[in-house]
């Protein structure tokens, strides 16, 4: 994609559930990034950039900790004598980005593009091919329905587009829930031809038998092949799991002072691998939520799934229609579901059904 650019805008949409190793990937772009000289701006989005004054802020933020980032590297490779030979700055002005831009465009949106604009510049005079943009959680921003709501989607990705359009080399890679693919074809209509789509989802059965057998090597520790058959189809190739699973057997072993990881191990070990993945990976995501949110989300638990459908859910919970559908929105916007159609949801995080089932049967249980 880098190597396209900027004829061909290096833009890309990263979706996909919880735990299955989207930031991890991302991190790997920056590394990639660094690879074809360009220099790469890495930012996990909050919701608490979801206004436009708050992305205008970070944004530009980054771009400003970027410029610093490529200009102390130099002054570091200078000293060291490998000082990388400039380039040159932009072929193209910042009169004539902004001459050449749309009629109606925002001030705040000049603001931002501005500030990429420099920064890229910068880039460019130190010898880099371009900056790329690596935004993570990007689900965290998105349009209000309202126009004279904020819209600060619209207004990062209108800034990065004003750039793009006068082929200055900058990169955007936005990363996210599958809800980000709705935000960002609600924010512009133009955007399914401005990104390219990946979904990134679970490992196929081999794939998760290397990840989990691999790490292994030259350890000394044995892993049984029936643990390994167990492990591949319990966990159904999410990269969070084989990690977590992995590294329960393996601190289950030296507890036990033996280097053989059989199915005796595992099922001991069993119960701390999902007390663990339900105190670190699933309660975080329910204890920020309501009260009303959260009997919303355990009363789903009795429903059919997937999908989820909002039918039966009225059915099951004890509040009107219309308060449900209100609570639905609410647990899309905190990234908890994803609506997969009208009236039908699933959620975001693999094995989360099987989560509340436990719960639901512990809260019965006392």
């Amino acid at each position: 994609m880098l190597r396209a650019a900027p004829e061909q805008p290096a833009n890309m949409r990263l979706t996909g559930l919880r735990g299955v190793g989207k930031s991890v990937l991302l991190k790997e772009f920056a590394d990639r990034a660094g690879e074809q000289a360009w220099e790469p701006a890495l930012l996990e989005l909050q919701p608490s950039h979801n206004t436009d004054r708050a992305i205008q802020e970070v944004i530009t933020q980054l771009a400003t900790a970027t410029r610093e980032a490529v200009s102390r590297s130099e002054r570091v490779r200078a000293a060291a004598g490998r000082a990388a030979q400039a380039a040159g700055g932009l072929a193209v002005s910042w009169g004539e980005v902004s001459v050449s831009y749309v009629a109606g465009t925002r001030p705040d949106e000049t603001d931002l593009a501005k500030a990429l604009y420099d920064a890229t510049d910068v880039a460019l005079r130190h010898g880099r091919s371009g900056v790329v943009l690596l935004l993570d959680e990007a689900q965290a921003i998105r349009d209000d329905r309202d126009r004279s709501g904020q819209h600060p989607l619209s207004l990062l990705i209108a800034a990065v587009s004003m750039l793009q359009r006068t082929e200055v080399p900058l990169g955007l890679v936005v990363c996210g829930l599958p809800t980000l693919t709705g935000n960002l074809l609600r924010a512009r209509s133009y955007t399914e031809r401005m990104f390219r789509g990946e979904e990134i989802d679970s490992l196929d059965g081999a794939e998760a038998e290397q990840a989990l057998t691999e790490p292994l090597a030259g350890t000394g520790a044995e892993i049984d092949g029936a643990v390994v058959a167990e492990i591949v189809d319990e966990v159904e190739g999410y990269p969070y799991f084989i990690q977590l699973w992995g590294a329960e057997l393996w601190d289950a072993a030296v507890t036990a002072d033996t280097s053989a990881m059989t199915p005796a191990l595992l099922a001991a070990a069993r119960p701390d691998i999902y007390r663990r993945l339900d105190i670190d990976f699933y309660e975080p995501r329910v204890a920020t939520l309501t009260p009303a949110e959260q009997d919303v989300l355990i009363g789903s638990a009795d429903c059919s799934y997937p999908p989820l459908t909002v039918s039966e859910l009225n059915e099951s919970v004890d509040k009107s229609p219309g308060n449900i559908n209100v609570l639905l929105g609410r647990l899309v916007e905190n990234g908890v579901m994803y609506r997969v159609r009208k009236g039908q949801y699933e959620y975001t995080a693999p094995k989360f059904r099987e989560y509340l089932e436990r719960r639901v049967a512990g809260d019965r249980g006392r």
